[in-house]
């Protein structure tokens, strides 16, 4: 038998979905960086030259190819920096305002699910394809990345709008 809408486990079931699509996108980072690290170790490459200096004072200085995988690994950090934040951003204003909507049946649960599990395989696709030089995949994850931004964007502007001006 289906129980009756329960709008406030639907929020905290939401909230615990983001977090879970929150954790996700800061372990590929995580994986990321530690893969940079253990790179740039093995090939003596440094960015800084006081770095090159302290830790291979041997060597001269290898600064870092842009399209080696080091210098991919990098880009792909410095990408998420451009997208992931303002994602971030939208997912928590969408928690935010929970009071301000909880007027109608907004089921939040199924909304994060959707905007949070297609940013994070967009983020994950755009990261993989750029690593091993796929030029259709790293499109379709920044296309798709920036789609669900402009979507949640959309949601919030609805849902925000209905809320201030209701319909007669």
């Amino acid at each position: 038998m289906l129980s009756a809408y329960d709008f406030q486990l639907d929020v905290y079931r939401a909230m615990c979905a983001a977090a879970w699509i929150m954790f996700f996108l800061i372990l590929k980072n995580v994986v990321l960086v530690l893969a940079l690290v253990v790179r740039r170790r093995k090939e003596s490459l440094y960015k800084i030259p006081e770095d090159a200096d302290k830790f291979v004072p041997s060597r001269p200085t290898e600064y870092i190819d842009e399209y080696s995988l080091t210098g991919r690994i990098e880009k792909c950090l410095k990408n998420d920096v451009e997208y992931v934040p303002y994602f971030f951003i939208l997912l928590l204003i969408m928690f935010c305002r929970v009071d301000l909507v909880r007027k109608e049946n907004h089921h939040y649960l199924a909304r994060t699910c959707l905007y949070g599990l297609t940013f994070v395989v967009a983020r994950y696709l755009h990261t993989i394809a750029y690593l091993i030089r796929n030029s259709y995949g790293r499109i379709l994850g920044f296309l798709l990345s920036v789609l669900i931004i402009f979507v949640l964007l959309i949601d919030h502007l609805y849902y925000m709008s209905k809320s201030v001006y209701p319909s007669p």
